[in-house]
């Protein structure tokens, strides 16, 4: 009979992630918390009748623009969680709660329009029996962004075509506009570092909130051009190592 191996704690690991929704998400969205609140213990920071009730009102508040496409971003969620080592290192339900509080306040910071929460519409901690997590949903509404300048020209199907420069580049125009802000989910995260917008928030997150409560931060296998520098040097990444491949399965 083999010896059994010893087990070694893991790290605390907290975490932060962002997930987007379609306008056709909406019902799936408000029946997932109903069915939160009849079988796990539910608490709202921010609550909401329906998600495009909600949506609606906000568009209406924050008077935004929308270039409606089907397949469009139009709401998207931060998830906050950790693994069990993280919630077992908490002394109480209620400091869970007050670490949930800062992560509420982060996000207002981070994706709030202009630092609001005018923009969320749904604050809400759900614990599972073997898990927790809080959860934000917000339209990415942004007061800057970069647009389109258009040229007369048109396409041979008639479309309009972008106006170039003598280096044959598309140009555009900075726009900022608090009274008249823009609902574009691309335009929002441009605005919040591009391709390394998400690495951003996730090392930003850890350096600001997670460390302070005894997270570790877990190494990223994004590749190299969507992490910043920090997380570069911590990990000791380069251009083309082993994870840097974009077709790379962990095997």
């Amino acid at each position: 009979m083999g010896m059994l191996k010893p087990k070694y704690p893991r790290d605390k690991h907290a975490t932060i992630s962002v997930i987007s929704h379609k306008a056709q998400d909406f019902q799936s969205i408000d029946e997932y918390l109903k069915d939160c609140e009849q079988r796990y213990k539910v608490e709202y920071f921010k609550k909401m009748s329906t998600t495009e009730q909600a949506w609606n009102e906000v568009m209406k508040s924050t008077n935004a623009a929308y270039h409606f496409r089907g397949k469009n971003i139009v709401l998207e969620c931060l998830q906050f969680g950790g693994n069990r080592e993280f919630w077992d290192d908490f002394n109480s339900e209620q400091d869970i709660r007050s670490y949930f509080k800062v992560c509420y306040l982060y996000a207002i910071d981070k994706i709030g329009f202009l630092h609001t929460h005018e923009n969320i519409i749904c604050a809400v901690i759900v614990t599972e029996p073997n898990r927790r997590n809080l959860f934000v949903y917000y339209l990415p509404v942004t007061e800057v962004w970069n647009e389109k300048i258009m040229s007369d020209d048109r396409s041979e199907a008639g479309n309009g075509l972008q106006m170039r420069d003598e280096y044959d580049m598309p140009m555009y125009r900075y726009r900022e506009e608090i009274d008249d802000p823009l609902l574009s989910h691309s335009a929002f995260w441009k605005a919040r570092g591009g391709l390394v917008s998400y690495s951003a928030l996730q090392e930003d997150f850890f350096q600001t909130v997670s460390e302070k409560y005894g997270a570790k931060r877990g190494e990223s296998f994004s590749l190299i051009k969507n992490t910043v520098e920090s997380q570069r040097k911590r990990y000791h990444r380069t251009d083309g190592d082993l994870y840097d491949e974009l077709y790379y399965d962990g095997f």
